[in-house]
């Protein structure tokens, strides 16, 4: 997710978490990882790194909700976020075991993979901006891709697609471990504000539509495709929670989204390769480095998924609203 966007997420969210604080027993924590993700919000927030995608948060969002639909779907979806953080953890641990190992041709295999958690669950992952950043910043905020700021996947990425080695990636595997376990531990103490389960729905296809589209993210590999599904998959898990509520309160919106998720899907599927995903080898792309002479997103096809996409983003914006969590 573009560090722009993230900014503005920790900011709003910073303060609905000091909120929860107040009214827990667990307070403490929530408070600190509050303060985490206020007081980072503002380093690497420039960067050449994001998608541009801008943030369609802002500080009116509600943290708590009487409706008793929309606080089951809060609820669920924090058990949801727990789910995906563990799935993390041990695909994590696929990888960098390949890593350790020496062995590039299943440490390359088990990349993208063990992304697809933090990208269902990204909005909420990326509000604790110091491992956001030492996670899944992008070489744009760096130097160089050698800078020993650079860490995380895309650290990883750079040396065993584009350099091909495993040589001096050891240090990062052990990062992205200790960084995961950590994401994991205060993950399992945030109480989700209401109104992040929508606003996040809403973020994940911002960030289909506007950055993963170019091919940027996985410029080395080429593996985009994973991440984008990834997202469409968590976005879609938020809406799916939210639909009775949203039924309720907004019918035709309701199914709007539902039809909008089908024509996404049915856009993606051709793109599937058995359980996984083709390279991201897009017609007149920038970042074709793995690909050769294969093209396997023409530019019809990437304009017809920018386009759903963008309508779709539009209309999970205004769920929020429908739901009574802006006030």
């Amino acid at each position: 997710m573009a560090r722009t966007t993230r900014a503005a997420v920790a900011l709003t969210f910073a303060a609905a978490l000091a909120l929860t604080a107040c009214g827990n027993d667990d307070g403490g924590q929530v408070t600190n990882l509050g303060s985490e993700t206020g007081s980072a919000s503002g380093s690497g927030a420039g960067s050449g790194s994001g998608s541009g995608s801008g943030s369609g948060l802002g500080s009116d969002l509600q943290q708590d909700t009487d409706n008793a639909k929309v606080a089951e779907a809060v609820e669920q979806y924090q058990a949801y976020v727990q789910e995906q953080a563990e799935t993390m953890a041990t695909a994590t641990t696929t990888f960098t075991d390949a890593v350790r190992a020496g062995d590039l041709k299943a440490a390359q295999q088990a990349y993208a993979p063990s992304r697809e958690p933090w990208e269902r669950i990204e909005p909420i992952a990326g509000l604790i901006e110091e491992l956001d950043g030492r996670m899944d910043a992008r070489v744009d905020d760096f130097e160089s891709p050698t800078d020993e700021e650079f860490t995380g996947w895309h650290r990883l990425e750079y040396l065993l697609f584009e350099k091909e080695t495993t040589d001096g990636a050891k240090k990062f595997a052990d990062q992205l471990d200790e960084d995961v376990a950590t994401l994991q531990d205060k993950l399992g103490s945030l109480e989700i504000p209401a109104a992040a389960v929508p606003v996040g729905a809403s973020e994940l296809i911002d960030e289909v539509s506007m950055g993963k589209i170019t091919g940027e993210e996985d410029r080395y590999s080429q593996t985009d495709l994973w991440d984008l599904g990834a997202n469409v998959e968590g976005s879609k898990k938020a809406f799916d929670l939210l639909t009775p509520a949203l039924k309720e309160a907004d019918p035709d919106l309701a199914s709007k989204i539902t039809d909008q998720f089908a024509e996404v899907e049915e856009t993606l599927a051709p793109l599937k390769d058995g359980d996984g995903w083709k390279l991201y080898c897009l017609e007149g792309g920038e970042y074709n480095t793995q690909c050769g002479d294969t093209i396997t997103v023409d530019t019809t096809t990437k304009d017809q998924l920018q386009s759903q996409t963008q309508a779709l983003a539009e209309n999970l914006s205004q769920m929020a609203g429908a739901l009574g969590l802006e006030s």
